[in-house]
């Protein structure tokens, strides 16, 4: 058993499928039309490159290899599409294709890998197991709404109501060399 910080136990796979209650939405059209060729290659290579990462870290978590844990946290974070290659016109082109809460999102996610990564280094289970949580329900909410076309199992563009603030305060996405 894996006990969170209130005390309560919960499995490893229940804890990744459990997602606090949905209580804010955010209605958005598909993001996928939208980019470029190359940008939208991009964007796949990268989420694959996540989806990936997520699989090795679930199963890092629960065998209780921390150093992985914090290789694959630190890899999401530097995997930043806008930070690989992008010509200025790309970075125009996607700022003019996205709503600026996309890329909010996308910021939200990096900055938790990098706090997963800390987690892994510092051996703190709990904390790794509560990160990984909120990085998956982040990964749904952006699924949600703005890649519905792709994941229609997804229907409903519903995310926690605080991790709406939490991508309302990631800022100005600017800072992250977008």
């Amino acid at each position: 058993m894996i006990f969170n910080r209130t005390g309560l136990h919960v499995t490893a796979l229940a804890a990744t499928l459990i997602l606090t209650p949905l209580t804010a939405t955010l209605a958005a059209e598909p993001v996928g039309p939208e980019l470029t060729p190359k940008l939208r290659g991009l964007l796949i290579k990268e989420m694959r490159q996540i989806d990936q990462a997520m699989q090795e870290i679930f199963s890092a978590i629960v065998k209780g290899e921390h150093e992985r844990v914090a290789e694959k946290g630190q890899a999401i974070h530097d995997s930043f599409i806008l930070k690989q290659s992008l010509t200025q016109e790309d970075r125009q082109d996607l700022k003019a294709a996205v709503p600026s809460a996309f890329l909010q999102m996308d910021a939200h996610l990096h900055e938790l890998a990098a706090s997963l990564a800390e987690a892994g280094r510092s051996e703190d289970t709990p904390l790794q197991l509560d990160t990984f949580t909120k990085m998956t329900e982040a990964c749904i909410a952006c699924h949600s709404t703005y890649t519905i076309d792709r994941f229609p199992g997804l229907k409903a563009p519903a995310v926690p109501a605080d991790w709406v603030d939490a991508i309302d305060s990631a800022g100005d996405t600017s800072h992250h060399d977008h």
